[in-house]
């Protein structure tokens, strides 16, 4: 982007914080990441088709289809008229980024494996967590980002940890000093995410983390043993009542 652009698009999102605040959490959602990187790759992928006049007369037949689709005309109309500015409200839209290219026939096969590749990598230290890929929560903390950064549903990585049981990961976690005592946005500890997803092991290795609390209640009044007597985690229920 050259610097024209940039401040264009700076000015922009500095009178429409809705859109900038939007930006902000696609850039802590994985998922929308990921949509928009393979619809980027996509594009580039068509861009490189077009190297001879039927091609071309090809491409520009479906654009024009495109256009006149209902569905995804709103698109074009934004670009028209605003150019770039009008394009980034639909950055974070990955189903009808996705329709666009149904639209254009689909996925090529050749790009099979970029895409398998863009799906298969963690986009965030939270998505790393929660998959177990302690190369990638590795490769993250040495690239500064903070180990207590909450992702776009406002949960931290131990939180996605333990509650997807990656017993390696929530100790390393742990050891490079994640806050066990607040895992969310919704005042739930570890001990209650472990109590409340029935993972004994984890509950065992935090009752022993200095300071960690098997009394304290959420936002919503309920404590670790609460959670697991309503999610019917009995093991977890007797090891908190021992």
């Amino acid at each position: 982007v050259d610097q024209s652009t940039w401040s264009e698009m700076k000015s922009y999102l500095e009178s429409n914080p809705a859109i900038a605040k939007g930006l902000q959490n696609f850039s802590k959602n994985p998922e929308a990441m990921r949509g928009w990187l393979q619809t980027q790759a996509l594009a580039e992928h068509y861009q490189k088709q077009l190297d001879g006049p039927d091609q071309v007369a090809k491409f520009k037949e479906r654009m024009a289809a495109l256009q006149s689709d209902e569905e995804v005309r709103v698109v074009f109309d934004e670009i028209q008229k605003h150019g770039l500015k009008g394009s980034m409200k639909f950055w974070s839209d990955e189903a009808l980024l996705l329709k666009i290219n149904e639209k254009m026939g689909g996925v090529p096969v050749e790009l099979q494996p970029i895409l398998n590749k863009i799906s298969d990598t963690p986009l965030s230290l939270s998505e790393a967590a929660a998959n177990g890929d302690m190369k990638a929560v590795t490769e993250y903390l040495k690239k500064s980002q903070s180990v207590d950064a909450p992702d776009s549903k406002g949960i931290t990585a131990l939180g996605h940890a333990i509650g997807a049981n990656r017993v390696a990961v929530v100790k390393f976690l742990l050891e490079s000093r994640a806050d066990a005592h607040s895992v969310d946005a919704k005042g739930n500890t570890g001990m209650h995410y472990a109590a409340g997803y029935g993972r004994k092991e984890l509950l065992e290795y935090l009752l022993r983390v200095e300071g960690v609390s098997a009394d304290r209640a959420n936002l919503e009044g309920q404590t670790p043993l609460r959670l697991a007597e309503l999610n019917k985690h009995k093991a977890c229920v007797d090891l908190l009542l021992s």
